[in-house]
């Protein structure tokens, strides 16, 4: 498989002044929502950082233009405390070329602050409307009670502020019910080699119409193999403890022998691997650079073995599913 470095056509294509003129990514329905979203989106939590790994303000936006030149088109974004910086950068980057962006904004609380997040979001990324809005990990309660929570999301839709509406979790079942309350229209989960618990909801949510989003395809970055046992992370991964790590090093060298035939990174294995599920209307993967940009759009030109994805598959059943890792 070609990458960008060496490929003139597919490098010119989203350089010059037409950008969408090749296509570059392909697009898959989200759900029945309407919208029609490349297959990588961009997530934006690692260009957020923090006082250690803060990106430059003009780095962040040359990565997010790029993204936007390779019809990376879904741009995931937190309105939570500590991410207005984002959501500013993310504004400066779709300014007149709103067009090629979709913005999903998550939001968190209850109905007061679901509204004043939304607004608060929607002024800094300059915009009168995100293209979906997702609540943001509500508890089990939270998402059987019919409540003002729901009705605040529904009036922002009616207002004209969300094109669509959703909620963001993180196990199968706290999916279950959200699929089975009928409120959302997206869903966003993780799913990637290491948890591939919420697969299991696939099949349901599909049935129903639901446009599904993965996140953390590269189980917060260790997929890309460029971690071991004894690497200190000064970030929220810092919860892993050495055994954590240890156990994490010994399935990525499972991982790596399992793809090493396959003619791409590990990285990019791992995005195939989630994307290798047709129910999935888009992965997220954050980035931190534009060198993973290029790297993730590279991936999704290509699909793994399907052989490949049944060992992988395998791999968690056989060592995962019973003892999953500290996520």
């Amino acid at each position: 498989m070609a990458t960008v470095t060496n490929h003139s056509r597919y490098l010119s294509s989203h350089l010059d002044a037409a950008r969408q003129s090749y296509p570059v990514m392909r697009k898959r329905p989200l759900g029945a929502t309407g919208l029609s979203v490349g297959e990588i989106g961009i997530g934006t939590a690692a260009l957020a950082g923090g006082w250690l790994s803060s990106v430059p303000d003009e780095e962040a936006c040359f990565t997010l233009g790029l993204a936007l030149d390779m019809q990376v088109s879904l741009v995931d974004v937190s309105a939570s405390k500590g991410h207005e910086r984002v959501s500013s950068l993310v504004g400066s980057a779709i300014k007149n070329r709103r067009h090629q962006a979709q913005i999903c904004l998550r939001v968190e609380g209850g109905p007061e602050e679901i509204r004043r997040e939304t607004e608060g979001a929607l002024a800094a990324l300059g915009t009168g409307h995100v293209d979906v809005l997702l609540w943001d990990r509500p508890t089990v309660q939270e998402l059987k009670s019919r409540d003002s929570a729901w009705a605040a999301l529904g009036d922002l839709k009616k207002q004209g502020k969300a094109l669509s509406l959703g909620v963001c979790l993180e196990q199968p079942e706290a999916l279950r019910v959200a699929i089975e309350q009928g409120a959302a229209e997206v869903l966003q989960f993780p799913l990637n080699i290491f948890d591939q618990a919420n697969a299991r909801i696939l099949d349901a949510a599909e049935a129903k119409g639901i446009g599904l989003i993965a996140s953390r395809p590269l189980d917060s970055a260790w997929l890309t193999g460029r971690y071991g046992a004894g690497h200190i992370f000064l970030d929220s991964r810092n919860r892993w403890s050495r055994a954590d790590k240890a156990r994490r090093g010994r399935l990525q060298e499972s991982v790596e022998a399992l793809v090493s035939k396959s003619g791409t990174t590990t990285a990019q294995a791992a995005l195939q691997f989630v994307l290798s599920f047709p129910q999935l209307s888009c992965v997220v993967a954050s980035v931190s650079d534009w060198h993973q940009v290029v790297g993730n759009v590279d991936a999704a030109r290509g699909t793994l073995d399907p052989l490949v994805v049944e060992q992988l598959k395998r791999l968690w059943a056989d060592e995962l599913q019973a003892h999953p890792l500290v996520p």
